[in-house]
C-alpha cells in the first residue's frame, strides 16, 4: 500500500483514457488509495483528438461513482485545464490542474506532446527553426496560467522536453524555466511530480531534479500524481518516487482528501 494514497490526475473514457472511470475507482480502491480526483482535458475547439466533449455526462457519472463508493474512497471531480482550453460553464470543480499542451505564433497552435515529428515540425514551422524560441513561449505560457489563473496544481512543468532537446541552449532553456517557476511561486499553485513519463518508459519524472531543487528552495510545494490514462499506471512507482524525493530534499508531499489539503511527512 502506498505512503502517499492520493492521484489527483486521472484520465478516462471521458477524453483520452483508455479505461472507465469506475474501473479506476475500483482499481483505486484495490490499490489502497483514499482519494482519486478525476481530470479530463479541457475543451479545446481546435483540436477535439484528446479533450472532452460532454462534461456534463462526465459530471453526472461522477456524481453516480461518488454516492455508489462513498464508504470506499474520496471522489474528487476537477479538470486539467490546458491555458488555451475552455473552462466548464458553471461546473462544481473541486480542483483545477493547469497545464500547457500547446504553444501558438500567429494563431496558430502546436501540440507540444504529439510526437517527436510533430514537435519539430512546430520548432520549423512556429518558431523559424529556434527550439529555445519555442522554449520560451511554452514556459510563458505556464507563467501565464500560473498568474492570472491560479489553478491549484501546475500540471507536468516541462512537458516540452519530452520531445525537445535544449542541451545546445541550456542555460537560456534554464533561466526561462526559472522565470515561470517564480511565477507559480508567486501564484500559490502546488507544482504536479508526474510520473506518467516514467510510466511509459519515456525518461524521468516531470519537472526535472535541478527544477525541483530550485523550486523547493522557492517555497513551492508539491504534490504526486500518476497522470494516469489507464488503471495502471495509478500510483505507478509512487514508493520509489517519494524515497528519491526525500534523496533531493523535499520532506512533504501535498495530497487532497474530503476536508481538502493536507501535508504528509515521507
Amino acid at each position: 500500500m502506498p505512503l502517499i494514497k492520493c492521484n489527483l490526475h486521472t484520465h478516462t473514457q471521458f477524453c483520452d483514457g483508455r479505461d472507465s472511470m469506475e474501473n479506476m475507482v475500483k482499481t483505486a480502491i484495490e490499490k489502497g488509495f483514499e482519494t482519486l480526483g478525476f481530470s479530463p482535458h479541457s475543451y479545446t475547439p481546435f483540436c477535439l483528438d484528446y479533450c472532452i466533449k460532454d462534461f456534463d455526462a462526465e459530471a453526472a457519472e461522477f456524481l453516480r461513482l461518488k454516492n455508489l463508493y462513498a464508504d470506499k474512497i474520496c471522489l474528487l471531480n476537477g479538470i486539467e485545464l490546458d491555458y488555451y482550453g475552455e473552462m466548464p460553464k458553471d461546473a462544481k470543480l473541486d480542483f483545477v490542474i493547469g497545464s500547457a499542451h500547446y504553444v501558438q505564433n500567429n494563431g496558430v497552435f502546436y501540440g507540444v506532446d504529439d510526437g517527436r515529428e510533430d514537435f519539430l515540425r512546430a520548432v520549423e514551422l512556429g518558431f523559424d527553426g529556434n527550439v529555445i524560441s519555442l522554449a520560451e513561449s511554452y514556459f510563458s505560457t505556464l507563467a501565464k496560467m500560473a498568474k492570472t489563473v491560479r489553478p491549484d496544481v501546475i500540471g507536468h512543468f516541462d512537458l516540452i522536453t519530452l520531445y525537445g532537446d535544449f542541451s545546445a541552449c541550456e542555460s537560456k532553456y534554464k533561466d526561462s524555466a526559472f522565470c515561470a517557476a517564480e511565477e507559480v511561486a508567486k501564484s500559490g499553485s502546488l507544482v504536479e511530480i508526474n510520473a506518467g513519463r516514467l510510466f511509459k518508459g519515456k525518461g524521468g519524472l516531470y519537472p526535472d531534479d535541478f527544477l525541483l531543487k530550485y523550486m523547493a528552495q522557492k517555497g513551492i510545494e508539491f504534490i504526486l500524481s500518476s497522470d494516469a490514462h489507464c488503471v495502471d499506471a495509478l500510483g505507478f512507482k509512487f514508493d520509489e518516487i517519494t524515497q528519491k524525493l526525500k534523496s533531493l530534499g523535499i520532506k512533504y508531499l501535498t495530497v487532497f482528501d474530503k476536508n481538502g489539503r493536507k501535508h504528509i511527512k515521507i
